[in-house]
């Protein structure tokens, strides 16, 4: 978020109008079930609600997990915004009324732009069972209602989704009266841009690892407005130029031999004809409006925004105080191997890797020696990233068993990269388990992503980790 934070600050220096939208499920990730978890969830809305405030974001989207804590609880959350939040079709279930705006007009460089939200109705029963008088209207059909007054009043209107992948297509192709939408929600990773029915529809992966941008250049304010995608006509530009480059190569060549070649002279009238239909092409093009869009990944090279860092740092301090260390058991330390397995609980669909050291005592060696092992420890050894998102990365089982969120709390059979981080769950194995023998590339770069291992080679790092396969 403080590396997000520096890079919204490098683009508004480039003295552009800009607005800030986020698609939704801000807040929270899974339910928070003990009273610790709700206590750490107030910390962390505070901590987004003020970095977004610092960041100066305009409009967010309610997706269904910013929910989890109940209507009321957002609502009171919104009073501290200085943002917009928006849903069109999250309703009173008496009234039929929003209890959010349905949209937003922002007018920025002339032009009044219309802000929609949409959460999916799939998660209806799941509202309605936290908040009985609240329901999720078809969005289709509630989009139908807006979109004629929304026309006649903006310029542009822009949906920021909470619908998932194939229902933002449906959503492009029954309504080509939208010009942007931002879509979230789904299960999808990919970082997806393309055109449906000619409306643009740009979706970054989970967890921030990019920040979106989309500029959008305009000469023609002429309703209703149609933007153009840039990437054509940069490409023509950038084959413009090579073929300027290549007549300008063969010119010098021939001067220097002093002679005029045949074949160099017919690639030369070729070449300058491809120019003169480039040039007509492009000319064409001048009056028209285009945008371009950017998927910037949030790098660890970005320097962190010093004010974003410090509530950052805020939040952890009170974040910490409401875990009491448990005094947790080093595998192998203080207990025998039997002793070990004795206290696996026989419910855990995870066995851990002295389970699996049984049958694969060289593979288990092994994998004492590498990282892996000492994943765990890595978070307490560098505490500015001690927090509960690491623990994905950095432990066995997490968010399928348990609910810990330091490193005290991580059952002793769970601690590190351990075998079933990458092969499954180990309960029933062997016999009806449900092993993946090999592990994928896919497998790895769930946690080995390009920003955080750039070094990382899949060949390589299966050696390092002892998953050598041995009979």
């Amino acid at each position: 978020m403080a590396k997000k934070s520096t890079l919204i600050s490098q683009i508004k220096k480039e003295g552009r109008k800009i607005l800030l939208f986020d698609t939704g499920n801000l807040f929270f990730r899974k339910p928070l079930q003990t009273e610790t978890k709700r206590k750490d969830g107030l910390l962390r809305v505070d901590l987004l609600i003020q970095s977004y405030n610092e960041m100066g974001y305009d409009v967010v989207n309610v997706g269904e997990k910013d929910l989890m804590m109940g209507f009321k609880f957002l609502s009171d959350m919104s009073q501290k915004a200085k943002f917009h939040f928006v849903s069109a079709n999250l309703v009173d279930k008496k009234t039929q009324r929003g209890v959010f705006k349905p949209y937003v007009i922002k007018e920025i460089a002339g032009l009044k732009i219309g802000i929609i939200g949409f959460i999916d109705d799939q998660f209806n029963p799941t509202v309605q069972e936290r908040d009985p008088g609240l329901t999720i209207l078809e969005p289709l059909s509630t989009l139908k209602t807006l979109t004629k007054s929304l026309r006649e009043n903006c310029d542009l209107i822009i949906v920021l989704s909470q619908l998932g992948e194939s229902k933002d297509k449906k959503l492009a192709r029954e309504h080509r009266e939208i010009d942007l939408i931002l879509g979230g929600g789904g299960e999808s990773t990919r970082v997806v841009m393309e055109r449906v029915n000619d409306v643009p529809i740009f979706r970054l992966e989970p967890r921030g690892g990019y920040l979106g941008r989309i500029d959008y250049s305009f000469v023609d304010t002429k309703k209703p407005i149609k933007f153009l995608i840039s990437s054509g006509r940069d490409e023509m530009e950038k084959k413009l130029e090579r073929l300027i480059t290549r007549s300008m190569q063969i010119d010098a060549e021939m001067a220097k031999s002093g002679k005029q070649q045949e074949m160099r002279v017919k690639e030369l009238r070729f070449l300058e004809s491809k120019r003169k239909e480039l040039e007509k092409t492009l000319v064409a093009l001048e009056d028209k409006n285009f945008y371009r869009h950017t998927a910037i990944p949030v790098q660890m090279a970005v320097s962190d925004d010093p004010k974003i860092i410090k509530q950052l740092e805020t939040y952890r301090a009170e974040s910490g105080k409401l875990y009491k260390p448990k005094v947790a058991l080093e595998v192998g330390k203080d207990l025998s191997e039997k002793e070990m397995i004795a206290r696996i609980p026989k419910t855990s669909p995870f066995v851990g890797a002295i389970n699996c050291k049984r049958c694969h005592e060289m593979n288990y060696r092994n994998w004492l020696k590498t990282k892996h092992a000492k994943a765990s420890q890595t978070i307490v050894a560098s505490p500015k990233y001690s927090q509960e998102e690491c623990l994905m990365c950095h432990s066995t089982g997490y968010g399928k068993i348990g609910e810990y969120a330091t490193v005290e709390e991580i059952p002793f059979y769970l601690r590190g990269v351990q075998c079933e981080s990458c092969h499954g769950e180990g309960r029933g194995h062997p016999g009806k388990g449900k092993i993946e023998r090999k592990v994928t590339l896919g497998v790895c770069r769930n946690c080995h992503t390009k920003d955080q291992s750039p070094t990382f080679n899949y060949m390589a790092y299966l050696e390092k980790v002892g998953c050598k396969i041995l009979k």
